[in-house]
């Protein structure tokens, strides 16, 4: 009946406004939730430290506090968003085992949304996920509490064998190292581990025999991981790298190679990073893995993790907290 007094009439309809905003993306509420925690946990770690007092000597806990600036930081909204996160009021009784837990929960919540997130939001909730999570381990161990929930290990198995040419409809060119693809991605991840396993196979003859034990067991990690990357390369119908004879390594490697297992270590994480946010499905939920087992064997080896692991930010450059009092953070990515 409207159709026709519209179509009689000449009349145009404009629908009332109902007042229910649109649905909000998923990347959108994962960045959110992730800055609301940020923010919650920040200040929880805060009254901690102000509850310690200034000569309690607690470096763990004021890496806590500075780590989790960078985090809320990060996670603003850079273009000046209009849509805020719900802040809440830390619990006046916080603890360091709630601390700890709540600490280990928004990582583990960060990597599961990193899985389903768009590209540049779930590599920014993986880099997030995988510090808090490595940062509640390390707070666990200094307080000594019961080390925190990890994530399930995941399936071992190499995917599936190279799908047949008919999937493929046509074979394309290597591509550019530096060119933005999921081919480039896997490419480069490839090269990564055909690289690793060659400096572990160096170094397990420099080591000392604990430390060679850890490495022979990386080696074996990095040797499966190769086998993952090439099958899903083949899968995505990308030509897979040719290992190469050998590898330069650095010129210390002769004289510290676990400083340099660390450094190779910390190299690895912007290509998993890179991995995570030009991939989907099976491809970008092992790449979040990856990123969390790498930066704990780089922790292992004695490096110093990054904020954001997996990421390449200039923490200076990033947005500023707002001032207590000020209108709700904006959203951001």
């Amino acid at each position: 009946m409207v159709a026709l007094l519209v179509a009689g009439t000449g009349i145009v309809l404009i629908p009332r406004d109902s007042g229910t905003p649109p649905p909000v993306p998923f990347s959108e509420s994962a960045r959110l939730s992730a800055l609301e925690d940020a923010l919650l946990l920040h200040e929880s770690a805060s009254g901690l430290a102000e509850a310690a007092g200034p000569g309690a000597g607690e470096p763990a806990l004021g890496a806590a506090v500075t780590l989790l600036t960078t985090h809320a930081r990060a996670l603003l909204d850079p273009a000046g968003s209009t849509s805020t996160a719900t802040t809440k009021a830390p619990s006046p009784d916080t603890t360091r085992a709630s601390f700890v837990a709540a600490l280990s929960g928004s990582g583990l919540r960060r990597l599961e949304d990193a899985r389903e997130a768009d590209g540049g939001i779930s590599r920014l909730l993986a880099a997030v996920g995988s510090a808090q999570l490595l940062q509640a381990e390390k707070l666990a161990i200094a307080w000594q509490l019961p080390a925190p929930k990890r994530p399930s290990v995941p399936d071992t198995e190499v995917p599936a064998a190279t799908p047949s040419a008919a999937a493929c409809p046509s074979v394309s060119p290597t591509p550019a190292a530096a060119s933005a693809t999921t081919d480039a991605a896997l490419a480069a991840m490839v090269r990564s581990q055909q690289e690793a396993i060659y400096a572990y196979q160096v170094a397990l003859k420099r080591l000392d025999s604990p430390a060679a034990a850890t490495a022979a067991k990386d080696l074996q990690t990095h040797e499966l991981a190769l086998q993952h990357s090439e099958a899903l390369t083949r899968a995505n119908c990308g030509d897979v790298p040719a290992s190469e004879a050998g590898y330069r390594l650095p010129a210390q490697f002769a004289k510290d190679p676990a400083a340099s297992l660390a450094a190779l270590e910390l190299s690895s994480l912007p290509v998993f990073g890179d991995l995570i946010a030009l991939s989907t499905g099976e491809a970008r939920t092992w790449a979040v893995d990856g990123l969390l087992a790498a930066a704990r064997r780089s922790m292992a080896w004695g490096a110093d993790l990054p904020a954001l692991p997996g990421l390449e930010v200039d923490a200076g450059g990033l947005p500023p907290l707002p001032t207590p009092g000020a209108s709700s953070p904006s959203a951001g990515g």
